[in-house]
């Protein structure tokens, strides 16, 4: 994703591997970076404030340990332990184009591994 075309109050959509979309709100666009807000009810609330991650301008968490508070940290990047660092979409459009090819990938898988014969008598 192209963070330059960004602005602040704009929502956009975090995502991790399998796991996401997660909600945040652009509070700080600058050309090397986007500081997203994750929504109220996708972070925790903490007394430190709002939950915050920084990301470069291809959209990938980079270093937020100043401002990001949660527990998958890498060197300071936020993400999941399974998807890896935190990534922005700004459309569940994207999203689900990519859900559906996982999908494909995984009945192609799934039809190689077994005959036809099987799949009809595991339904």
């Amino acid at each position: 994703m192209d963070t330059r075309k960004l602005v602040v109050g704009q929502w956009v959509y975090l995502v991790s591997g399998v796991y996401g979309p997660k909600a945040g709100k652009v509070v700080k666009v600058t050309p090397l970076e986007v500081i997203v807000q994750l929504a109220r009810f996708e972070g925790p609330v903490r007394p430190e404030g709002p939950e915050l991650i920084r990301f470069d301008a291809n959209g990938k968490a980079c270093d937020s340990r100043d401002i990001y508070k949660g527990n998958m940290e890498w060197n300071g990047i936020p993400g999941t332990l399974e998807g890896g660092p935190w990534e922005l979409i700004d459309d569940l459009q994207s999203l689900e184009e990519e859900a559906a090819k996982i999908r494909r990938t995984y009945e192609t898988a799934r039809k190689r591994r077994h005959g036809p014969w099987e799949l009809s008598l595991s339904r």
